[in-house]
């Protein structure tokens, strides 16, 4: 069960509400989500990693292309520090987690170097800010991406994000997944009973390429004998295929219904989990915002259709910012075309 706690305030539900029509554009299968890492967080998946072999559902997620993850340079130096702590408490080497890091995790993860005009953008991070300053980086980067997932067990200092409880992020994350799961559910409840349809319109497609205009004459002879076939069977007959046929729509329509009914409360459950939008965002957020959500690289044209009016940047401006924070906030991969933030590895 779903539920807004009874710590939210009416300008937090307010918000929560506001985000409903644009979550329904962030479809895991279509666009991916983006998520924020906090080094707690890491070194909890670092020990799920070490235990079992293989890495935490976050990480395999982003690998799969559901969730897009990014990571505030400080917080992955900060990572980069701790790792000989983290080391002795796991009892495994150091050169290990860097390993795991540099071969499982940071091929996922894009890193932005965020200006310390952006970082105090947003009020939210601010409060972080006074709470823990180490938290800072990643309150900051979370705020221009919101709404999105906050990866961090740390839900004391990371309240004013609408952080509640340490398991947060990763139930944010399992959300993801059902919703996946849950819609590929719903196509195939639909696809089920649509495949013979399916079947019958290649078969006429082909038998009208071999032998003409002719197959639909066949068919609706072969329709009209199956009918008649029906009429003659005896009523008891009649009454048990027509049972049968009842019993099989409605197992198909059960099926779908409680497919679209998981996807709809994992909606709701990632919804409750992700960082609420700012009530103002500013045209620097937009645009990060916007190449948080689009994989794939755009110039300053491109970038400059997809966002609105409101917000919408001459192209010659938006260009010139795009290539003054290249290699900081972004990253150009493509001549003219950018991507937000870097791919790092952890030195030895």
């Amino acid at each position: 069960m779903v539920t807004t706690g009874p710590f939210l305030t009416p300008a937090e539900l307010s918000a929560m509400l506001a985000d409903a029509a644009e979550l329904k554009t962030l479809d895991p299968r279509r666009v991916p989500l983006p998520g924020v890492l906090d080094t707690d967080f890491i070194r909890t998946g670092l020990h799920y990693q070490v235990a079992n072999g293989l890495p935490p559902r976050s990480v395999r997620t982003a690998q799969d292309g559901s969730i897009r993850l990014f990571m505030e340079h400080d917080t992955l130096a900060e990572t980069a520090q701790r790792l000989p702590r983290f080391a002795g408490q796991l009892g495994v080497p150091v050169a290990d987690l860097r390993r795991i890091l540099n071969e499982d995790w940071l091929p996922h993860v894009d890193v932005v170097r965020l200006p310390a005009p952006l970082r105090a953008a947003d009020t939210r991070a601010l409060e972080v800010r006074d709470a823990d300053p180490l938290d800072y980086p990643a309150a900051a980067l979370a705020a221009l991406l919101s709404p999105c997932l906050l990866l961090t067990r740390n839900y004391k200092h990371f309240g004013a994000l609408g952080v509640r409880t340490h398991t947060q992020g990763l139930d944010g994350v399992m959300a993801v997944v059902a919703i996946s799961i849950g819609d590929l559910q719903v196509r195939a409840a639909v696809m089920v009973p649509a495949l013979p349809f399916r079947a019958a319109a290649a078969g006429m497609k082909w038998a009208t390429g071999r032998i003409g205009p002719c197959a639909w004459v066949i068919v609706a002879v072969a329709a009209a004998g199956g009918f008649y076939w029906f009429c003659q069977q005896p009523p008891e007959r009649r009454e048990r295929i027509t049972e049968v046929a009842g019993q099989v729509s409605s197992h198909v329509l059960g099926e779908y219904q409680r497919a679209a009914d998981a996807a709809h409360q994992a909606r709701l459950q990632l919804r409750a989990c992700m960082v609420p939008s700012p009530q103002h965002r500013t045209t620097t957020a937009a645009i990060i915002r916007q190449l948080a959500l689009t994989p794939e690289s755009l110039s300053a044209a491109q970038l400059t259709g997809l966002l609105d009016s409101s917000v919408r940047p001459p192209v010659a401006e938006l260009r010139a910012y795009l290539r003054e924070h290249d290699g900081t906030v972004f990253h150009q991969v493509r001549r003219g075309g950018f991507v937000l933030g870097s791919r790092y590895q952890l030195a030895s």
